[in-house]
């Protein structure tokens, strides 16, 4: 029975992966109502837009999760070794974060000195930046260590550090909302709570060596080295703005507050479903590099692809349905029956973007087990660009559904990544030997 439990609970990446992926969406699902009622809809448009601005911070964004579980995992075998690279990875994200704070204060004061009353909703675009800033620095050092608990592979601890990370920092964001009603109360509060999530993490993190604090580890040659490593990472991250920040703000720039918060609710409940195919199929990145360089047998990286990429489909098409056959309700659940008249087509077409989405989870972490980094950038890229194009284009005649045919647009895109990972499996060796300066 104790074999049975480590094996298929305790030492089950997948399981634990699922846990640490969707214990967020969930709790920030959990929380809409309460910040939805509390914020009103023009309200949490500006919550959501504050959020959305801190995205734009991907600028600077080295890859803090995956740079630390990097520089962790290959100093595990050297006394103190796994302390060291986290706080390599603590130096090199700190710098860039330093420079966010800078660019960022910079801005503020001009906005304020300047176009004092320029303003998105009720909030000075001047109180906008820090309270956004604050969102993105506290998300990069919560993320980072939990990169160096992976690079340990102690993915249980990851995952019960992540949920009540997140917890917590909802909990002071709803606070927030209740005793002020003003949104960027409930951005600071936020920011403070990923903070204090990413305290406990190098604390449980540091433990392991008997210590509790990780210091930044100013070694030069050493983060040259990870910078290189992160520059495929920094890549994506910067695709990623359109995705994740871009959106927002074309959506709340065009359509207002109201459409940019239903637009929120629907990427939320839709994000289910792309959190699970994420959290079920990350470790296809390791299994098919293994199996690309040291095949048991000829095609055993493409068996393996297929394999992923059946299962996947099947995850995606049950959940996206079971979610759209609960849209009526859902919507109405986390907006209230007042705010749900008339919106739940926009409502069901952003559900089905991320069931579509979804669908390229096992060919985004096949492609980077390929040795394809480049690929799932480019694409991503290529699909933020088409999608916020149409957002613009098609508000005029079809208003606010726009947002969800941009995103649905995205989606398509990015689907040319599973043919193309389904003919690279077929020669995994030249896949897994593409000269680096090409990556």
């Amino acid at each position: 029975m104790k074999r049975f439990i480590r094996r298929y609970v305790a030492d089950n990446a997948s399981l634990w992966g699922l846990l640490e992926y969707g214990c967020g969406p969930l709790v920030s699902l959990a929380a809409v109502p309460i910040l939805f009622r509390q914020l009103d809809a023009e309200g949490f448009g500006q919550y959501a837009m504050m959020v959305a601005v801190a995205g734009f911070g991907n600028v600077a964004n080295l890859g803090s999760a995956v740079t630390a579980t990097k520089l962790v995992s290959e100093r595990l075998h050297e006394p103190g070794g796994a302390r060291r690279g986290a706080g390599v990875a603590l130096a090199l994200v700190g710098c860039a974060l330093a420079a966010v704070v800078v660019a960022v204060g910079a801005a503020a004061l001009v906005l304020g000195l300047a176009w004092p009353r320029a303003a998105f909703g009720s909030t000075p675009l001047y109180a906008l930046l820090p309270a956004a800033m604050a969102i993105y620095v506290a998300q990069q050092i919560d993320q980072l260590f939990a990169g160096a608990l992976k690079g340990r592979e102690d993915f249980a601890a990851t995952a019960w550090c992540e949920c009540a990370g997140r917890v917590a920092a909802m909990a002071l964001a709803c606070a927030a909302a209740w005793a002020t009603h003003a949104a960027i109360w409930v951005a600071l509060a936020q920011g403070a709570g990923l903070l204090l999530s990413g305290m406990a993490k190098m604390v449980v993190f540091a433990r392991r060596d008997g210590r509790w604090w990780v210091p930044p580890v100013p070694d030069r040659a050493a983060m040259a080295g990870a910078f290189r490593f992160s520059r495929w990472t920094w890549l994506h991250g910067v695709g990623a703005l359109a995705f994740g920040s871009l959106d927002r703000v074309v959506v709340g720039s065009l359509m207002g507050p109201a459409a940019l918060a239903l637009y929120t609710v629907g990427m939320q409940a839709g994000q289910l479903v792309h959190t699970a195919s994420v959290a079920v199929f990350q470790k296809a990145m390791p299994r098919i590099r293994r199996l690309s360089v040291a095949p048991p047998y000829p095609g055993a990286a493409g068996d393996e692809v297929r394999r992923l990429m059946r299962w996947n489909l099947a995850l995606s098409l049950s959940a996206t349905l079971a979610l759209l056959l609960a849209g009526q309700p859902l919507l109405a659940l986390l907006s209230g029956q007042a705010h749900a008249q008339g919106q739940q087509l926009t409502f069901d077409l952003l559900i089905l973007a991320s069931g579509m989405l979804s669908l390229n989870a096992a060919a985004h972490f096949s492609l980077l087990g390929l040795g394809n980094g480049r690929a799932v950038a480019l694409l991503n890229g290529v699909g933020g660009v088409t999608m916020l194009g149409l957002m613009a284009a098609l508000f005029g005649p079809v208003g606010q559904n726009a947002a969800a045919i941009g995103r649905i647009a995205y989606a398509m895109v990015t689907l040319a990544g599973v043919g193309l990972a389904l003919r690279q499996s077929r020669h995994p060796l030249a896949a897994a030997i593409v000269p680096a300066a090409t990556r």
